[in-house]
């Protein structure tokens, strides 16, 4: 009698043992799902950054491609401002020096006349 209560101890204590396990199991399986679904959001959002990446990289190119035009452009135009004004800083001193000319050549007119 003692031993078909011990068996019956122990058979309870099987069954609540299977019953831990199946529970145990259920909640690894629900760990594994969510494992998958995070692994699947993870590479999806490394694909994304992967792209965005790609993307900022191209416009970035773009960018300094861009940016180095204008520079050079805007270099070329100081070069030319450059020789424009020293163009014109000779032609205005020419033409002070013909304004000179021009005021000697009516002095000397204006006297040869009082002459």
């Amino acid at each position: 009698s003692t031993k078909i209560e011990e068996i019956g101890k122990l058979e309870a204590r099987v069954s609540t043992l299977t019953m831990d396990i199946e529970k145990a199991s259920a909640k690894i399986q629900g760990f594994e799902i969510s494992k998958d679904a995070s692994h699947t959001a993870l590479c999806e959002s490394i694909q994304s950054l992967s792209t965005s990446t790609k993307m900022l990289q191209e416009v970035q190119s773009q960018y300094n491609t861009e940016k180095k035009r204008l520079e050079d452009a805007l270099n070329g135009s100081r070069k030319q401002i450059e020789v424009l004004s020293e163009k014109l800083q000779r032609e205005e001193g020419e033409g002070a020096i013909l304004c000179l000319k021009i005021a000697s050549l009516k002095s000397t007119i204006s006297i040869k006349r009082e002459e």
